[in-house]
């Protein structure tokens, strides 16, 4: 076997020795055996295999099945799918052996993924990710100037030539030894963590290998940043990938021989970075060590940054590993002299790109060189630093941008390549997975860096809750309204045909569909309720429905089709949006429409519940709002769900259908209401009255009705709007049933009805949910707080903290004055069993969940 083996190597030409064929055959037996993907490991999640037999043998003949396009696909494109790559497990072959493969798994996530919440019924994409440092090779070569060594002060080795020598002089037989030679250097990689670090996940990934194993630093310890407006933490990167629990200050990575280099990664987007609560981190680590920021984004982008706030330097060294303190400076431009501070006052930090030559500038530098500068910055590090370029803060609450500024905007600023990424990731979900797949097959040549760019752009919102343990990978985001629709517009037919086909295509691999099923049920109802694959593709089938319809022609007719069929379980109904300016006048309507379902309640009474989308909001009111009250703060941003919210207050004639049903807990009277009339909305009901409704209902519904939690609520009220009102500056008694003898604004008395009125009289919000100014007070699931300090941020009811026996109740009724009617107004009855003459209720439920 092993003469057969040498006489293999010889005819291909190599001469080798016999260690060298040991070494080989030594190494043959030790690497590991490449991973086969069986048809067990494509199998689907648990909730799959439950759906039924068809899909699981779907999912078994996947990988034989070739790929197939879309029926829109093959009508818009003539060309042979194969000149499409298709997408692979592995990336493509890094310049540098050591350096792991970038890759990802393929299955749908577990129902609780790294302690992130799986959002909104979405389909977890995962997709190989796409080299991030493609030219990692000649970034290796820009860190040789590094890979200098000095005599080690531990490490000793036998000094061959000195031990013969003494044993030749004295005759004595012992060993002389020296030091070791090392490298000079040892890194710490440390990783600002911020909401924007995802974007940056595979680049921060391939720069840990790179570092670990250049060879120019004898240790390379990763630690990850965490800044809050009281403290300052870094968590050490554990053997397995993850950071540790256990905070250390920054003091812990100052060395005394000062031989460590602090290389600190971050875009310098942050409000660390913005309310300079990182500069105390930046003077203890230059004054005491070798300090250098990394920037992960272009230099093309810096005035954008906190940077552009600091003064540009040039900075020089006569000497190998100078700190901070010591570097020679020199202003970028003259005219900037007067904006660097006193050498007291500042601290020099280099800040350099992960391109080839700015790294080799940065490199000799460090290492001494003195004929080459490196860019740098001037941070002013005194205790109440002054503005030196322009403001560092920016105002708390700016005017929300129309959808064709933010647009404009991008496309003024933007590179070309992260335009062109801006419109094709319109034709999809939004999540890193799938902007990676869009990158792969679609813009081949785009970076992170244009990633970065539509990322930063204000033209997205996060629709997952993100906090320090999110994975990157399931954090779902959305464009913000009006602007999918302008992106889509601009891009060319074929290639948002081409993005809808992509997505389709892997999506259904994941589900374990072939393309056809997939399209299939695309164009199927759900069959019950709790179907969980029409849960899954419930999402994609509208905004594919969406996107189509914008390209005209045969493709709105597909649109149309996928629209209507997707709706056979939901209505849609049309109304007019008022908008009023401070004196109460109607200065803007406009036509809306948006989805419900109606629940039977027998003998002919229906209960009609709207659906909210997801989305993010500010919550609270801000200080200058008229009549807001301290109860309403800190304002705070939420992330809500999709939920369905009834279209009006419980009608009487809907209670007494419910009351009917068969009691849960409690007894409910009939017939409650001071002011008759069936569609009317019910009062004096308690909030234990209005829970044992919702549980007689989904009892006999078979799905949870609840009350709404106090951010639900909130959310759907300002239906996207950030003033007092839904109707945006005040309220009128023509547009809502309060005390109109008190103003608001400017506006004029009204009339001051002193009942109750029939639910939808007045126009509805921009939900198509009436009477949430007026009519009747409405209870929240939420125990009373008396402030939002501690409130959860994703919608949830906040029952922590909390006095048990008082509720919220939002809204305002016939009797309130207006200022009590604005969307953050928020007060507190209780007990819970106690009933009030001015309180309803509305009710909610998720959707898709039984």
């Amino acid at each position: 076997m092993v003469g057969k083996a040498i006489a293999i190597l010889e005819q291909a030409g190599f001469d080798l020795t016999a260690r060298e064929i040991a070494e080989i055959l030594w190494l043959a037996i030790h690497l590991d055996e490449p991973i086969q993907e069986s048809e067990e490991s494509q199998q689907p999640l648990p909730q799959q295999q439950s759906q039924s037999s068809t899909v699981s043998q779907d999912q078994s003949q996947q990988s034989q099945q070739p790929s197939q396009a879309s029926t829109v696909s093959q009508d818009q494109s003539q060309q042979p799918r194969n000149q499409t790559p298709d997408i692979q497990t592995d990336t493509q072959e890094s310049p540098l052996p050591e350096v792991t493969k970038p890759g990802a798994d393929v299955y749908l996530p577990s129902s609780k993924p790294n302690k992130t919440k799986e959002s909104r019924e979405a389909i977890p994409i995962k997709v190989p990710a796409a080299v991030a440092l493609r030219n990692s090779l000649a970034l290796g070569r820009a860190l040789r100037p590094l890979m200098r060594k000095v005599p080690s002060a531990i490490e000793t080795i036998l000094d061959q030539e000195a031990t013969v020598y003494q044993i030749a002089e004295s005759k004595i037989w012992l060993p002389v030894l020296k030091p070791a030679s090392e490298r000079w250097l040892e890194l710490a990689l440390v990783v600002e963590k911020t909401s924007s670090t995802a974007v940056w996940k595979q680049t921060i990934i391939e720069l840990q290998n790179l570092v670990k194993h250049h060879g120019a630093f004898r240790d390379v310890r990763t630690w990850e940043l965490r800044i809050t407006e009281t403290k300052v933490n870094l968590f050490p990167q554990t053997s397995t990938g993850c950071y540790s629990s256990t905070p250390h200050p920054p003091q812990v990575l100052i060395d005394p021989k000062k031989q460590r280099l602090i290389l600190l990664v971050s875009d310098c987007i942050s409000v660390a970075w913005r309310r300079q609560l990182i500069h105390p981190v930046l003077e203890l680590w230059g004054r005491n060590g070798l300090l250098t920021i990394l920037q992960l984004l272009p230099e093309r982008l810096w005035e954008r940054t906190a940077l552009g706030s600091e003064t540009p330097v040039q900075l020089h060294s006569l000497s190998p590993g100078v700190v901070n303190s010591q570097f020679i400076v020199k202003p970028w431009d003259e005219d900037d002299i007067g904006l660097l501070s006193e050498v007291g006052n500042s601290v020099n930090v280099p800040v350099v790109t992960l391109e080839p030559y700015p790294l080799l500038v940065w490199s000799q530098v460090i290492a001494g060189q003195g004929n080459v500068s490196t860019v740098g910055f001037n941070f002013n590090v005194s205790e109440n630093p002054q503005p030196q370029r322009r403001a560092l803060d920016r105002k708390p609450s700016q005017p929300q941008l129309e959808a064709p500024v933010l647009v404009s905007r991008f496309r003024a600023t933007a590179s070309p390549m992260a335009r062109r990424l801006a419109g094709l990731m319109a034709a999809a979900p939004v999540s890193l997975p799938v902007v990676q797949l869009i990158q792969q097959t679609l813009l081949p040549k785009s970076t992170q860096i244009h990633v970065a760019e539509v990322f930063m752009s204000g033209l997205l919102q996060s629709i997952t809750p993100i906090d320090q343990d999110s994975n990157p990978d399931y954090i779902e985001y959305e464009f913000k309204p009006g602007i999918r629709e302008l992106l889509v517009d601009s891009v060319p037919i074929s290639k948002t045909i081409s993005v809808i086909d992509k997505v389709s295509e892997f999506i259904a691999k994941k589900l374990g569909l072939s393309v056809k099923e997939f399209e299939a049920r695309l164009l199927t109802p759900a069959t019950t309720s709790n179907d969980w694959l029409d849960q899954k593709i419930r999402p994609f089938a509208h905004l594919k429905a969406q996107v189509l319809g914008r390209l005209g022609g045969e493709y709105a007719r597909l649109a149309e089709e996928l629209a209507s069929a997707r709706k056979k379980d939901f209505k849609q109904f049309s109304f007019e949006v008022v908008t009023v300016n401070r004196r109460g006048e109607i200065i803007k309507p406009e036509n809306k429409q948006a989805d419900y379902f109606t629940q039977d309640l027998r003998n002919g009474v229906d209960l009609e519940m709207v659906y909210i989308p997801a989305g993010r909001f500010l919550m609270g009111s801000p200080e200058s709002e008229r009549y807001s009250h301290d109860r309403e703060r800190p304002q705070h941003q939420v992330t809500i769900q999709p939920f369905f919210l009834g279209k009006y207050p419980v009608t009487q004639t809907q209670w007494r259908a419910v009351a009917k049903l068969p009691k849960i807990k409690r007894d409910l009277d009939p017939d409650p209401s001071r002011f008759k009339g069936d569609n009317r909305p019910v009062e004096k009901v308690s909030w234990d009255d209005a829970v044992e409704f919702c549980d007689r209902l989904s009892y006999y519904t078979g799905t949870e009705y609840r009350l709404p939690s106090e951010a639900e609520w909130e959310y759907a009220c300002r239906a996207g709007t950030t003033t007092p009102f839904h109707y945006r500056e005040t309220i009128t008694s023509k547009l809502a049933n309060y005390n109109a003898s008190y103003t608001y604004a400017e506006e004029a008395k009204g009339e001051y009805r002193g009942e109750t009125t029939e639910v939808g009289d007045f126009p509805p919000n921009g939900f198509g949910l009436y009477d949430m100014h007026g009519n009747v007070l409405e209870w929240c699931a939420d125990p009373t707080h008396d402030n939002y300090e501690g409130a959860p941020k994703d919608g949830s009811i906040w029952t922590k903290n909390n006095r048990n026996d008082y509720h919220s109740v939002r809204g305002c009724s016939w009797n309130d004055l207006p200022w009590y009617c604005r969307s953050a107004s928020r007060l507190s009855y209780g007990p819970r069993d106690l009933i009030y003459g001015l309180v309803g209720f509305r009710v909610a439920r998720g959707v898709g969940r039984n």
